[in-house]
């Protein structure tokens, strides 16, 4: 009885969410599983014919780097001898072929005989994100792009076999790879470079070819079927939708043929248009308040703008004002993002896995150029810059000025609710955004007023990030509470929002409100019966943080660190401490705490299903307290 309650009530939950037209749609979904294998027969002998070279170009082979070709060669090793990267940070062993149901974080894998599976909550732990992770096909991707730009057939052969594998083991519609239609999205955009790359090994690996061909037709049309049949709506089309319709229009494209399946493209881009205006505000922010998804979203709709060749328009300008929202609000070195992070890549196109946020975050800085290795020889391109080309399409010169010029004052996305500083070598983040997006609020955090800060390289107070999904409950929800963001609160704590489930939130609060005087932000919500407010300012190099509660009540503010900085002067309880880290020094002082500050352990996440204890000072204070950080 205790496990169904909780369920019956992320159901009624789930359908408030909801409006009647969702509801139909909802319930004719239903009917549809029914018949989902009757159906499918429709596109059992379906064939493509020939693939249209001119809608997916790639660069010219000769220009590539030689540091991404050594870089592929390096990860082709890997992958073929079973060491693969997941999330961009953990090394797993996987089998050849790989064992395409199991959690290769945990070990845990799950049934694979067709039957329909919860994917939110699988046997044995398991998460389904760290099982979709290996089935986005990244990697037979990085394999064809190591085949065509180093001359090695070997690496693309053991490609087509795991992919072959893939079919046989994951009948259309069965299984936990068939339960959300992102997934089939994301192996459409991932098969399409991986069919382009293997197209121009050449006449003279027929054998290659041939094989190619028949994958296509027993893929492509199976996955654009389903994905089309399960177009993400209503209160699910966020990121989702755009992912989906990104993978039938890149399908689309390389093959005209499929128009009978998935629809003509200029009605799949008009869906794509929409989705990107509705996914990014108008000041560049994207609604679902994580900034990974952020990224996420941006790279789904420039494979969208490459396969149409849109290179002006509502779209471009959307994704210009985005490109600039990501370079101010992440950081280049040490991104720690706000709301939830899974670390979702799509193509593989960085020099290195590990370091993919920190190029495409060079590359829409707008030098085109990337993330490139200490030694790259001068004019030299990153992944993303060779794959991709130069950032922007239609990118004038002042924009490009504006985006690269060092800010003198806060540079502030209203709608969004972000405002960010950079000063006298200090990054300072302020959140002041709603939850999330739409009803569900699906990757928001309660992060109201939390402030991220930066000196030069190094991450010191940061944002705790998201521990795991379906897998890690438990660490999820705490990582993504008032308690583990160092935005003030009532020493009673707040009730809401509340998470119902792993993607929705009730009780959404108040948007938060942002004002500025150009050298001072000010940042206030009104939540539960107080108004908390904060203000941020850098004057001489001093950072400092004044917190204010307006029922002369108490309240706290936990302060976490980054996992490298290491404290003392603070053993137990103290109103100071010193920061170290990397032969730099800091002083963390507090003013007006009662009692004084006093330092505890905290877990955080830099990376999707990575944690690592660090330290945090909590604050307790009547009426008002204030921080004050300096370099020493």
């Amino acid at each position: 009885m205790s496990a169904t309650l909780p369920t019956l009530n992320w159901y009624l939950h789930r359908l408030r969410a909801m409006d009647a037209a969702e509801l139909f749609g909802r319930a004719r979904e239903k009917l549809r599983h029914q018949t989902e294998r009757f159906a499918a027969a429709a596109v059992r002998d379906f064939r493509l014919g020939a693939a249209s070279g001119d809608a997916f170009a790639l660069p010219a082979k000769a220009d590539a780097p030689a540091a991404l070709r050594k870089a592929l060669a390096a990860d082709a090793a890997k992958l073929l001898a079973g060491k693969w990267l997941v999330f961009g940070w953990k090394e797993v062993q996987v089998a050849s072929p790989p064992n395409w149901h199991c959690d290769s974080m945990r070990g845990v894998g799950v049934p694979s005989d067709g039957r329909r599976l919860d994917h939110r909550a699988l046997p044995g732990g398991a998460d389904a994100r760290a099982i979709w992770e290996i089935n986005r096909w990244a990697e037979m991707v990085r394999l064809a792009m190591q085949g065509w730009l180093n001359d090695d057939a070997a690496s693309i052969r053991r490609a087509q076999e795991w992919l072959a594998d893939w079919v046989e083991k994951n009948p259309l519609g069965q299984g936990v790879n068939w339960t959300s239609a992102l997934e089939g999205g994301m192996r459409l955009i991932n098969f399409c470079w991986f069919d382009a790359l293997v197209s121009r090994m050449g006449d003279g690996e027929s054998e290659i070819g041939e094989r190619q061909r028949k994958l296509a037709d027993v893929i492509v049309p199976s996955h654009a079927w389903w994905v089309n049949r399960h177009l993400s709506y209503g209160s699910s089309a966020n990121n989702h939708r755009l992912g989906e319709l990104a993978g039938l229009l890149l399908a689309v494209k390389r093959w005209p043929e499929l128009e009978k399946i998935a629809g003509p493209p200029d009605r799949l881009w008009s869906q794509i248009a929409e989705c990107v205006l509705a996914q990014f505000a108008e000041d560049g922010g994207n609604r679902e308040q994580a900034l990974h998804y952020h990224l996420f979203a941006f790279e789904m709709a420039q494979h969208a703008c490459r396969a149409m060749n849109v290179a002006d328009g509502p779209v471009i300008e959307r994704l210009q004002r985005a490109a600039e929202f990501f370079v101010r609000m992440s950081h280049s070195q040490e991104p720690w993002d706000y709301g939830d992070s899974d670390d979702a890549q799509i193509v593989p196109l960085s020099l290195y896995r590990g370091k993919a946020v920190e190029e495409w975050w060079a590359w829409m800085k707008g030098s085109g150029t990337g993330l490139l290795p200490v030694g790259a020889r001068d004019g030299e391109v990153g992944g993303v810059g060779y794959w991709l080309g130069q950032w922007s399409p239609g990118q004038d010169a002042r924009a490009t000025h504006r985006l690269q010029a060092r800010a003198t004052g806060w540079w502030i996305a209203e709608e969004s609710g972000m405002a960010v500083i950079e000063r006298d070598g200090w990054k300072v983040r302020v959140d002041a955004s709603p939850l999330g997006f739409g009803k569900m609020a699906a990757h928001g955090h309660c992060d109201a007023l939390h402030v991220s800060i930066w000196d030069g390289e190094h991450a010191l107070v940061i944002d705790p990030g998201t521990g795991g999904y379906y897998g890690s409950k438990e660490l999820r929800a705490e990582l993504a509470s008032w308690n583990a963001h160092n935005g003030p609160q009532p020493v009673r704590g707040f009730k809401t929002p509340r998470r119902i489930g792993t993607f929705l939130w009730a009780d959404q609060h108040a948007r938060p409100v942002l004002t500025s005087d150009g050298n001072s932000l000010r940042a206030s919500i009104q939540h539960e019966g107080v108004e908390l407010s904060r203000i941020v300012r850098i004057e001489d190099g001093l950072l400092r943080v004044e917190d204010r509660i307006s029922n002369n009540g108490s309240f706290r503010v936990c302060w976490t660190l980054a996992p490298e900085c290491e404290v003392s002067g603070a053993d137990q309880a103290a109103d100071s401490m010193h920061i170290a880290r990397d032969g730099k020094f800091w002083s963390f002082s507090v003013t007006a705490g009662e009692p004084p500050a006093s330092m505890k352990s905290n877990y955080v996440s830099r990376n999707f299903g990575k944690t690592q204890e660090c330290r945090a000072l909590e604050v307790v204070a009547l009426h008002q307290t204030s921080i004050a950080l300096r370099r020493v």
